[in-house]
C-alpha cells in the first residue's frame, strides 16, 4: 500500500512538470515568435528607410542632371526634362516649367520637380521621393550694360554720355565692331527710374522693373534711345555675396597714390578697401576677380578708382570681374582711364564720374555724369541664351 502512494504522487508531480514545462515551451514560443516578427518588422522597416533615401539620392540625381542640362549651350531655353531614367536599380524623372516653348532669353525662373522611385519589397508600390526646386539665371554673369536695382542716371546735358555695345571676340571697339545692343535695366516701377538727360544715348533697350503697367512712364527720356522701353517679364535678381572664395589672396586695406604700381598676377583676391588716386595704378595680367568688403575709410567712397585706374592688360572685360559684398555702399570712377571689366554691387551707390568702362556695371543705382563717361557693353561677357543656372531655392516633398 505505501508503495502504490508513493507512485501516484510521483505520477502526479510528474504530470504537474510535464504540464509546466508545455505552459513554459508555449510561452517561449509565442515569445520567440513575437521576437521573429518584430525582427521582421525592424527589417522590413530599415530596408523602407534604405529604400526611401535611395529614391530621395535618385531625385537629387535627376535634379543635377537638370542643372546640368540647364547649363549646357543653349540649354536655357530648349531643356525639357527627363522622365524614367533608370540609374541604380530605380528610376527618376523631372519636369520642368515654363516648357521651352513659353520661355525665352527674358526668363529669369524655372521651376523643377525631380521625382526618384524605387520598388519596395515584396512587389509592393514603389517609394517615392520628391524635391522641388527654383532655378534661376545667376545675374552676376552681368546680362545688362547698365544695372540699377532703384534708379539708373545718364547724361548731364553739356557732353554726350553713350551706352553702347561691341563683341571683344570680335576684336577691339570701334568700327563695325560698335552694336545697339547696351539694354539698361532696373527693378524699379517708379516714375522717373531710368533718367536719359540731354546728351545722354542709349544704344539699346530700357528694361524697367516687371509688372509695370506703362513702362514708358518709368522713364524720363530727354536724350536718345535707340530701342524698345519695356517692363521685364520678372524681377531681376542681384544676390549678395555671402562669402569669400577659399583660396582668395587677402591684400587688406589696399589705398594707392602718387605714382605707385601694384601688379596683380591671374587669380582670386580680398580686399578690405580700394582706393586709386593720383597718377598710381592696378595693373592686372591675366584672368583678376577682386572681392571687396567694407572699407576703413568712413569719410570717403567705398571704392574710389581714379588716377590711372585698373588695367587689364589684356583689354578682355571678362578678365576683370569686381564682387562687392553689401557693405559697400559707394563706388566712385573718375579720373580720365578706362576700365576694361564689369563691377557687380548690388548695394553701392555707383557713380562714372568720367573714364570709359568696357564691359558692365551693376548697381543699386548707377549715375553717368562726368564728361567722359561711357559704358560699352561687351557681349561677349554674358550670353542671355545661355546664363549660369543655379538652385535659389528647394525643399523636399
Amino acid at each position: 500500500m505505501t508503495t502504490s502512494k508513493v507512485s501516484r504522487y510521483q505520477s502526479t508531480q510528474r504530470g504537474w512538470v510535464f504540464l509546466g514545462a508545455i505552459v513554459t515551451l508555449t510561452v517561449l514560443l509565442i515569445l520567440g515568435a513575437s521576437l521573429i516578427q518584430r525582427s521582421q518588422n525592424a527589417l522590413y522597416r530599415t530596408t523602407i528607410d534604405n529604400r526611401s533615401a535611395r529614391s530621395f539620392q535618385l531625385a537629387e540625381a535627376g535634379l543635377h542632371h537638370a542643372l546640368w542640362s540647364l547649363n549646357q549651350p543653349n540649354g536655357w531655353l530648349t531643356y525639357a526634362g527627363q522622365s524614367n531614367i533608370a540609374l541604380a536599380g530605380g528610376t527618376y524623372q523631372v519636369t520642368v516649367s515654363p516648357a521651352p516653348g513659353a520661355r525665352g532669353v527674358n526668363t529669369n525662373y524655372l521651376t523643377l520637380l525631380a521625382k526618384g522611385s524605387l520598388q519596395q519589397p515584396n512587389g509592393r508600390s514603389a517609394v517615392l521621393s520628391g524635391i522641388h526646386a527654383i532655378v534661376t539665371k545667376d545675374e552676376r554673369y552681368f546680362s545688362y550694360a547698365v544695372f540699377g536695382r532703384q534708379k539708373v542716371t545718364i547724361g548731364n546735358g553739356t557732353v554726350t554720355l553713350k551706352a553702347d555695345s561691341y563683341t571683344s571676340t570680335d576684336g577691339s571697339y570701334g568700327g563695325t565692331n560698335v552694336k545697339a545692343h547696351a539694354n539698361v535695366g532696373t527693378n524699379s516701377k517708379d516714375l522717373n527710374a531710368v533718367e536719359i538727360l540731354p546728351q545722354g544715348e542709349v544704344h539699346g533697350d530700357i528694361i524697367v522693373g516687371a509688372g509695370a503697367t506703362t513702362p514708358s512712364a518709368c522713364v524720363n527720356n530727354k536724350g536718345t534711345i535707340t530701342g524698345a522701353i519695356m517692363a521685364a517679364d520678372t524681377p531681376v535678381l542681384l544676390p549678395s555675396i555671402t562669402s569669400i572664395p577659399a583660396g582668395a589672396v587677402n591684400l587688406g586695406d589696399v589705398y594707392l597714390d602718387g605714382s605707385t604700381v601694384m601688379t596683380l598676377s591671374a587669380g582670386t583676391y580680398y580686399m578690405t578697401d580700394l582706393e586709386v588716386l593720383g597718377s598710381a595704378q592696378i595693373v592686372c595680367n591675366g584672368k583678376v576677380v577682386i572681392y571687396l568688403d567694407q572699407t576703413t575709410d568712413t569719410g570717403s567712397p567705398d571704392v574710389r578708382i581714379g588716377g590711372n585706374g585698373i588695367v587689364n592688360t589684356s583689354a578682355i572685360p571678362s578678365n576683370l570681374v569686381i564682387y562687392c559684398r553689401d557693405d559697400v555702399t559707394n563706388v566712385s570712377f573718375s579720373g580720365a582711364s578706362t576700365f576694361y571689366g564689369a563691377i557687380y554691387a548690388p548695394q553701392a551707390a555707383i557713380t562714372l564720374n568720367s573714364g570709359a568702362v568696357y564691359g558692365s556695371v551693376i548697381g543699386r543705382t548707377v549715375t553717368m555724369n562726368g564728361a567722359t563717361a561711357h559704358v560699352h557693353y561687351d557681349e561677349a561677357i554674358y550670353d542671355p541664351a545661355n546664363p549660369h543656372a543655379v538652385i535659389r531655392s528647394w525643399h523636399e516633398l
